[in-house]
């Protein structure tokens, strides 16, 4: 092999500059060159000594980063400086175990995964005949996401629970979304058009971070807030309704109502019994109901669902079918027939 394939060009779309790029090697120093380019400096080496494989691909949607990596020798990274940010780590095969400080490692464990402040890993080992998955999420993305919702400022970092099991629901949307999207920018990448999509599966990641996994703002997140009153529910519909095609985040409609986000949520649960963003996604599913049944001839499902915010097309298909009682190729095909 010996050749490093080159990264994508950029492709900068309205949601956040998102790209990319991709790598397949035998070499130490191109895995070496790839990884500090893309990420922080770091040194690699292989558990072998004359065999090495490295292959990975990876989306960038502004500060967040979605990853699916392999490596038959197995390979060490000893990082130079650390990552700013935090890391959801999903082995599919082998085992991962990290260097956090001098003396301390923290492994993976069978069926169960690890989530980590990267800046106390300085270090990280995978076994031959590994296989994983990545979510990597600035400092800057996750702490802004825990201060709108905390309505407090952050003073220090995010202490997570180490350990998730892959039973964990909200682990496995958040990574069936990392699959998303890197499949929605490989080849002729649909999703970059999609600038809609892109935000509402970011903001669904930041999301479930902040909500989903355990850490030490948990129980502040679940203590009850004054609710605002019916007129800002009001004003966030209206928002949503004229705006359903732009890429919204919880922080557009909450200030667009004239309240904090996690006021806003509550009062959602309260008189909608549902969150902003599900109202968004219904609202979204009305939306491609009726351009199903309206399109012109040509017109896929899977287009469709691009545009009106639907990056993962099997979820999107579920969701539809369970609002509707059909599929939305069904309604396709019916209204065509008419």
């Amino acid at each position: 092999m010996n050749q490093l394939s080159q990264p994508t060009e950029p492709t900068v779309c309205p949601a956040g500059g998102t790209r990319r790029v991709s790598v397949r090697c035998d070499d130490v120093e191109q895995a070496q060159l790839f990884l500090s380019k893309e990420y922080v400096p770091v040194r690699v080496t292989s558990h072998q000594q004359r065999l090495f494989d490295f292959e990975a691909t990876v989306a960038f949607c502004g500060g967040v980063g979605f990853s699916s990596a392999s490596s038959r020798s197995g390979i060490q990274l000893d990082f130079e400086e650390c990552f700013d940010g935090y890391g959801m780590s999903l082995p599919l095969a082998g085992s991962m175990s990290l260097g956090v400080g001098t003396k301390d490692r923290v492994s993976s464990r069978p069926q169960s995964g690890l989530m980590m402040d990267s800046r106390t890993v300085e270090s990280v080992g995978l076994s031959s005949h590994s296989a994983w998955h990545r979510i990597a999420l600035s400092s800057d993305e996750l702490h802004a996401h825990m201060a709108l919702l905390t309505q407090r400022p952050m003073r220090h970092r995010v202490r997570f629970e180490p350990h998730f099991s892959h039973e964990c629901g909200a682990a496995a949307l958040m990574f069936g979304i990392s699959r998303s999207i890197i499949e929605g920018v490989r080849g002729h990448a649909p999703l970059l058009a999609a600038p809609s999509a892109i935000v509402s599966l970011k903001e669904a990641v930041l999301s479930l971070f902040v909500e989903a996994m355990p850490h030490d703002h948990s129980d502040h997140l679940r203590r009850p807030v004054a609710l605002p009153a019916p007129r800002h529910v009001r004003r966030a519909i209206d928002f949503m309704h004229a705006n359903a095609l732009q890429p919204l985040r919880l922080a557009d409609i909450a200030q667009a109502a004239q309240t904090s986000a996690r006021s806003l949520q509550m009062a959602f649960r309260h008189f909608r019994d549902m969150t902003p963003m599900e109202y968004l996604r219904r609202l979204r599913l009305d939306g491609a109901r009726d351009e199903l049944i309206h399109c012109p001839p040509g017109a896929s499902v899977a287009q469709i669902a691009y545009r009106w915010g639907f990056a993962h097309h099997g979820m999107f298909a579920k969701r539809y079918a369970k609002a509707f009682g059909e599929s939305p190729s069904a309604t396709l095909r019916r209204h065509r027939k008419d």
